[in-house]
């Protein structure tokens, strides 16, 4: 596939949003219309049209549909893993949780199998039509991440709020949003765990990525994957603003790296909601 039929197939499922991939209107609409029988088929080719879920890769001598189905099982295969190594030992049997950034709600669906009630939120209504269909479950609800959605999510009621691959695409200012977010709706001494991409070598910043004002590079900012790296400062900083402490940055597990094509810069964030918050 050219990359210039990419760019096409992700600019007209692109919403308003910047990385708003599978945003348009059209996608949950479409879904809804479909008969039942049919619109898991439709939910997986829907997730081929974007660059961030990897359900577009080529499928060989499989056929379209049949790929899909592979990439189904590994992502569910590959999420369980992670919640196994990184979620469970901070889950608790009891516990309400959000999730935030779920996409098609591979880790989601996971972990509600150890929680109470798991909230999974999205500013993509695409994903989240998506995730409805293929990986439901009683105690999961999936919400837009927006004021509107996010006021099913009780203030101070979450326990644990999670994100992954997530926060390396986020701007500094959607990023704090985010936080805002989580630390309205963390109660004190609840967890936050994050995540994160560290600065390199490879992986600009969000100001490397802004400085490049050609046409193609406004282009790719607008229009595509992008990944920030940020310093292990700068990530504290941002998130004791918002009112979490006992904040610690560890290693990406190697298998957890495996299970997420990691980079040696990749690590995950742990805090707590501070009690006087």
């Amino acid at each position: 596939m050219s990359n210039s039929f990419k760019g096409l197939k992700y600019a007209l499922t692109l919403g308003s949003d910047p990385q708003n991939f599978l945003g348009k209107w059209w996608i949950p609409s479409l879904l809804r219309r479909l008969p039942k029988g049919s619109r898991r088929k439709w939910a997986l080719r829907v997730l081929s049209l974007s660059p961030h879920y990897f359900f577009g890769d080529d499928p060989g001598e499989r056929t379209l549909d049949e790929n899909l189905e592979v990439r189904f099982r590994d992502g569910s295969r590959s999420r369980k893993k992670i919640c196994d190594l990184v979620l469970r030992p901070v889950l608790r049997e009891g516990d309400t949780v959000l999730d935030y950034g779920c996409g098609p709600g591979f880790l989601a669906v996971a972990a509600a199998r150890s929680v109470k009630k798991l909230y999974a939120c999205d500013i993509s209504v695409g994903a989240l039509a998506c995730a409805e269909i293929i990986n439901p479950a009683p105690n999961l609800e999936y919400l837009r991440a927006d004021d509107n959605g996010l006021k099913a999510v009780p203030d101070g009621g979450i326990d644990a709020a999670y994100s992954f691959a997530v926060i390396q695409h986020l701007t500094d200012e959607t990023f704090e949003r985010v936080l805002a977010n989580c630390s309205r709706k963390v109660k004190p001494g609840g967890k936050l765990v994050l995540h994160i991409q560290l600065s390199d070598e490879v992986w600009k910043t969000e100001d490397e990525w802004k400085a490049d004002t050609s046409v193609k590079g406004k282009l790719k900012f607008r229009y595509g994957l992008h990944c920030f790296g940020r310093t292990a400062e700068h990530h504290r900083e941002l998130v004791e603003k918002h009112g979490f402490t006992d904040v610690k940055i560890e290693p990406l597990d190697p298998e957890v790296a495996k299970e997420l094509n990691g980079t040696q810069a990749e690590a995950m964030l742990f805090a707590t909601r501070a009690l006087g918050g």
